[in-house]
């Protein structure tokens, strides 16, 4: 069997651009075909790729998978750099399509199943662009909620046990602040400082941060003022504690104490608490719903790159990696959610029962939240000014009404460079 080739840091990469220049970084190598990846890992996801990429090696006589390593912080430079260099990876990891668009291949006329082959894949993270599919969902992770089981139950709360429980808002603020009143927290909830997070909350009141074709903002409305109005209304009740968005003190830190109810956190907190949680019982529970139920997700594509000189190749692999049975060795080794159509179930072995959770509101979740938040162009440019208003908001330092002005002008002005 042909060993994977591990490329390993930027000296490593300089070299193996010089070695593969004029044939797009993919080429051939003694009658071999080679696809080099550009790859980040957060944890242990590339273990995991190479060893599937040791078994397509074996099935596929003749395929040579060469793997780029790259810090996350350095991978949009690092293939910005090969693009100019005219050599080209065959693939990628990416978390941003939309930044490479025009230099991506479209996966639709490579796959046998042509535009069928994105019937593939449910809704959560957008891979269509123009009519084009840039990518195929690798991973997916979901906005959810955690709760402290040890003290619902001391407090004699029952959690949502399943969809037709779920709790409107209201009825998840007094069940956290009867817990408050009838357990040793402190507090009722943990509330990322993020605005990934906390658009969230803004689906689920049946707003949005751009109108239906993205093409100006929808951000000052009364669906978004009851949102924000809520979101302090939680803070000036003492359910949150202020010291998160206003003192930035790390939530992980304090549910891990056991005097929090409640943690508004991502999927990937599941194996981190795993770990780290042993003085109380916890668990995932459903997260509420107001005018709708959402959430947001996040994750990663492996998309392939035009004049690499190996694209039919690189669209082969990438379709392998998408089938479902290849899918889940990848997703339930490092605890994240699929995309792919056939994964709604999977066989973690911990926590499955807590993931269930997290897929069945990604399935609730309209089309929205991917949607905007695939817009990477934009929403890499704004969502710091979202997240900063808000701050002044909850602070008293800033109306509601002068908060979602602040931001629709700084949508638009945004949607107005982009466009120049």
């Amino acid at each position: 069997m042909k060993k994977l080739v591990l490329m390993v840091g930027m000296m490593v990469l300089v070299l193996g651009l010089a070695a593969c220049e004029g044939n797009g970084g993919g080429g051939s190598s003694d009658g071999d075909t080679v696809l080099q990846v550009v790859w980040f890992s957060d944890g242990g996801e590339g273990a995991s790729f190479e060893r599937l990429a040791e078994q397509y090696m074996a099935e596929n006589e003749g395929i040579i998978i060469e793997l780029i390593d790259v810090p996350f912080n350095e991978l949009d430079n690092t293939l910005r750099n090969m693009l100019n260099a005219g050599t080209p990876p065959a693939m990628a990891r990416m978390v941003n399509l939309g930044t490479f668009q025009n230099q991506l291949l479209d996966l639709f006329d490579y796959v046998p199943e042509g535009r069928d082959f994105a019937n593939n894949f449910g809704e959560g993270l957008q891979f269509i662009f123009d009519g084009r599919m840039l990518g195929a969902p690798k991973d997916i992770t979901a906005n959810g909620l955690i709760y402290n089981r040890t003290a619902f139950e001391q407090a004699g709360v029952s959690v949502p046990q399943s969809e037709a429980e779920i709790w409107t808002w209201e009825e998840w603020r007094e069940a956290m602040l009867t817990v408050m009143a009838n357990s040793d927290v402190s507090h009722g909830l943990v509330f990322d400082r993020s605005p990934h997070r906390f658009s969230t909350l803004i689906y689920q009141g049946g707003a949005s941060l751009l109108n239906d074709d993205l093409s100006a903002s929808n951000f000052n409305t009364p669906e978004m003022y009851r949102t924000v109005e809520f979101f302090k209304q939680l803070h000036d009740d003492g359910i949150i504690p202020s010291s998160v968005w206003l003192g930035g003190e790390n939530p992980n830190n304090l549910f891990r104490t056991g005097q929090i109810a409640m943690h508004f956190a991502g999927s990937w907190m599941i194996a981190n608490y795993r770990e780290e949680i042993t003085d109380f019982e916890w668990g995932v529970t459903f997260l509420p719903q107001e005018v709708r139920r959402a959430t947001t997700p996040g994750g990663k594509y492996l998309a392939a790159f035009q004049g690499s000189g190996v694209e039919q190749a690189a669209a082969d692999f990438i379709a392998w990696m998408s089938q479902p049975e290849i899918n889940a060795i990848f997703v339930e080794e490092n605890y994240f959610l699929s995309q792919v159509v056939g994964n709604e179930e999977l066989n973690f072995d911990f926590g499955a029962e807590f993931f269930e959770i997290f897929a069945l509101d990604l399935a609730a979740s309209p089309a929205v939240p991917g949607r905007e938040w695939g817009f990477q162009e934009l929403t890499s440019v704004i969502q710091a000014d979202i997240r900063d208003g808000l701050e002044e908001v909850l602070a008293g330092q800033l109306s509601i009404a002068d908060y979602l002005e602040r931001v629709e002008n700084v949508i638009n002005d945004a949607l107005a460079a982009i466009n120049e």
